[in-house]
């Protein structure tokens, strides 16, 4: 005599649900990575041990050859201050700006930003890169 269950379990798995939360998660991360500010120029950061993890509104860099990037576009240092205004005036006061400024450069320009930021309230975060 043959006895059977008559609880029978279904052992096929649904892939579908997993598909869609896979594909979700792509599209979160292809998203999170576009918000990530490059560097506009090949720069040597100065090394430091100290790491600050804040999220600048606006990155600044200024290569050896003293041109200054802001937004992957060039411009000179007599217009920045014009250019930070304009672009920095949506996001309320003081807002974060990261300077990132070769190690090699001439301290000339990294002051006229300073100056530039003092009398706009910005807060300025040097990059740097770790050390070894």
């Amino acid at each position: 005599m043959a006895l059977e269950s008559r609880n029978k379990t279904n052992k096929n798995f649904a892939m579908s649900g997993m598909t869609d939360i896979v594909f979700l998660l792509l599209i979160f991360f292809m998203l999170t990575s576009t918000l990530i500010v490059p560097a506009a120029q090949d720069l040597e950061l100065p090394e430091s041990n100290n790491q600050t993890q804040s999220n600048p509104a606006l990155v600044v860099s200024i290569a050896p050859d003293r041109s200054i990037w802001v937004d992957d576009q060039s411009y000179n240092l007599n217009e920045l201050e014009g250019v930070l205004r304009k672009k920095l005036e949506s996001y309320g006061e003081a807002p974060t700006v990261r300077l990132n400024a070769d190690k090699n450069l001439n301290m000339e320009e990294v002051f006229a930003f300073l100056d530039i930021a003092k009398r706009n309230s910005y807060k300025v975060i040097l990059g740097t890169r770790p050390s070894n």
